[in-house]
C-alpha cells in the first residue's frame, strides 16, 4: 500500500510540473512578487581571471561577493604578475588557455590594444565606469584608436575615443616623512616646525644641515632619497613638470618627438641643487633610501602607495605630504593606474564584462583597500563610501596629490621613452656628460627605437 501511495505521489508531482509548462524563469514569491531564477537554471559560464594576487585570499573574497550577484558565472582565478599578463596572453590566448580577464599596469594598454588583445568595453559599461571612476583613471584607460590603420592619432576621424579597461587603483608618488625624525629636526634646530617641508628650497636647506652631522651622510644616511633611483623618469616627472617639460608635448600624445630638449633646465637643477644632497658624489642608484626609511634612519623619501605596507610593517610612524614646489612652481607627478580588461577573443565576453564592471563596485574597491592597501580608482564623491580611506592620512594625501597629477602617456611610443630617458640622466649625473649632448643622444635614441630615424 505504501509503495502504491508513493507511486501516485510521484505521478501527481510530474503532472503538476507539466501543467506549469516547465517554466523555470519566473515564480511567485510568498508576498506575490515575481522572482527571476533564470540565471540560476542556465548552464554555468566559466571565466578565467588573471589578477596579481599570489596568496589568492583577496581574489577569493572578490569572487565570493561577485557570485552573490552572478551565481551562474564561475570564476577561476590564476595568479599572474601584472607586468607578465600581456606577454603571456599573446602566447596562450589563441590556444584557448589564456584569460578572459587580465590585469596590467597603465603603460601596457596601448601595446595590448595594438596586439589585438583588448576588447573595447560596450558603451553602457563605459558610461557606468565613467560615472564612478576617478577622471585620471578614465583618461589613462581611454584611447583614440583606428583599428584599420593601427593609428592612435586623436586627429584621425576614424579614431574614436573608447574605454578599453576598468581602472582598479590609481597612484602617484608623494613625499613620505618620518614623524619622529621631523620632531628631532626641531630639537636639533634644523627645522622650525615638525611639519613636512612645502618647498624643495627648504628641503635642500635642511638636508645640508642634516648631512653635515657625523653619522648621517658620511654613513650613507642622506636626508632625502627615493624608493627607486634618480634616473627613473616616472619618479622624477614631478621635477620635470616644475620646469615645463612633459614628454610627447603638452598633451602627451605626439609620438613624432619626445621633446627631451625641454628638460635642460630641470637637468641643470638636478645636477647642481639636488644631487649634492641626495647622493653626493654617488651614482643615481647609490643610495637605497627605501630601506633606510624603513629602518627609521632618514626623515624623507620619495615613494608611492605600494611602499606603505612595508613602512607600516616596519613600525614607522609616517605621513605623506604633497610634493614640494620648485622655485614657486608646482611639481606634478605622473598618475598611474592598475587596470583590468577583457580579452578580445574571449568566448565568454559577456560574463567577463560583468566581472570587470564588478571590480569598479564599492564592494570590490573596499576589498582592494582592506586587503591590498591600494587607493581605489573612484571619484572623490564615491571614495568616501570606502570605509577607512577618509581616516587614512597617507591615502588621503595621495588622493590630494592626484588632483595635481599628469595622466600617464598612453601612446604606444611611451615604451621607447623610459630607456633613453634613464640613460640621459645617468650620463649627466654619473659621468658628467654635458647636458646638451645627453639631451641629443636621448632624443636620437628614442627616434631609433620608435623607428622614426634620426
Amino acid at each position: 500500500m505504501k509503495r502504491i501511495l508513493t507511486s501516485l505521489l510521484l505521478i501527481v508531482t510530474a503532472l503538476l510540473l507539466v501543467a506549469c509548462g516547465g517554466d523555470k524563469t519566473d515564480k511567485v514569491g510568498t508576498d506575490g512578487e515575481i522572482i527571476d531564477f533564470s540565471e540560476r537554471y542556465q548552464k554555468g559560464t566559466v571565466i578565467r581571471v588573471w589578477i596579481d594576487d599570489e596568496e589568492g585570499e583577496y581574489m577569493k573574497r572578490v569572487i565570493e561577493e561577485f557570485n552573490k550577484l552572478h551565481p551562474n558565472i564561475h570564476v577561476e582565478h590564476q595568479h599572474k604578475g601584472s607586468v607578465d599578463s600581456r606577454e603571456h596572453l599573446k602566447t596562450f590566448g589563441p590556444s584557448g588557455n589564456g584569460a578572459d580577464v587580465f590585469q596590467f599596469p597603465h603603460d601596457h594598454l596601448s601595446s595590448a590594444v595594438l596586439e589585438d588583445l583588448v576588447l573595447p568595453l560596450p558603451d553602457a559599461t563605459a558610461s557606468r565606469i565613467r560615472a564612478r571612476a576617478h577622471d585620471l583613471g578614465v583618461d589613462i584607460a581611454t584611447l583614440s584608436y583606428d583599428e584599420e590603420t593601427g593609428s592612435f592619432d586623436p586627429n584621425n576621424s576614424n579614431a574614436v575615443p573608447r574605454l578599453y579597461a576598468v581602472p582598479m587603483s590609481i597612484e602617484a608618488v608623494g613625499l613620505y616623512y618620518n614623524k619622529e625624525l621631523l620632531a628631532e629636526l626641531v630639537e636639533d634646530e634644523i627645522a622650525e616646525t615638525a611639519e613636512p617641508v612645502e618647498t624643495y628650497e627648504e628641503l635642500i636647506r635642511q638636508a645640508k644641515l642634516w648631512n653635515a652631522i657625523p653619522g648621517n651622510a658620511d654613513q650613507g644616511n642622506f636626508f632625502y632619497g627615493t624608493t627607486s633611483h634618480w634616473a627613473d623618469s616616472y619618479f622624477i616627472q614631478h621635477i620635470y613638470s616644475a620646469f615645463g617639460f612633459t614628454p610627447f608635448g603638452p598633451n602627451l600624445n605626439d609620438p613624432s618627438a619626445v621633446g627631451f630638449e625641454e628638460a635642460d633646465e630641470a637637468l641643470e637643477w638636478m645636477t647642481t641643487e639636488l644631487k649634492p644632497v641626495v647622493t653626493g658624489t654617488g651614482n643615481t642608484d647609490s643610495v637605497a633610501a627605501g630601506g633606510l626609511f624603513e629602518q627609521g634612519r632618514i626623515p624623507y623619501v620619495l615613494g608611492g602607495p605600494w611602499n606603505s605596507e612595508a613602512f607600516k610593517a616596519a613600525g614607522i610612524n609616517f605621513g605623506v605630504a604633497p610634493l614640494p614646489s620648485i622655485n614657486g612652481n608646482p611639481t606634478q607627478p605622473f598618475a598611474g593606474a592598475m587596470m583590468a580588461a577583457v580579452y578580445k577573443y574571449s568566448e565568454n565576453a559577456e560574463a567577463a564584462i560583468k566581472f570587470v564592471e564588478f571590480l569598479n563596485s564599492d564592494i570590490a574597491m573596499q576589498l582592494q583597500y582592506d586587503m591590498k592597501y591600494k587607493l581605489p580608482a573612484l571619484n572623490n564623491d564615491l571614495l568616501s563610501n570606502i570605509n577607512g580611506v577618509s581616516d587614512d592620512q597617507a591615502m588621503m594625501a595621495m588622493s590630494e596629490q592626484l588632483e595635481n597629477a599628469i595622466p600617464m602617456p598612453t601612446i604606444p611610443q611611451v615604451q621607447y621613452y623610459w630607456g633613453p630617458g634613464e640613460s640621459m640622466v645617468k650620463a649627466i649625473w654619473n659621468d658628467s656628460t654635458p647636458i646638451a649632448q645627453a639631451l641629443a643622444d636621448a632624443e636620437n635614441g628614442y627616434r631609433t627605437l620608435a623607428g622614426l630615424g634620426q
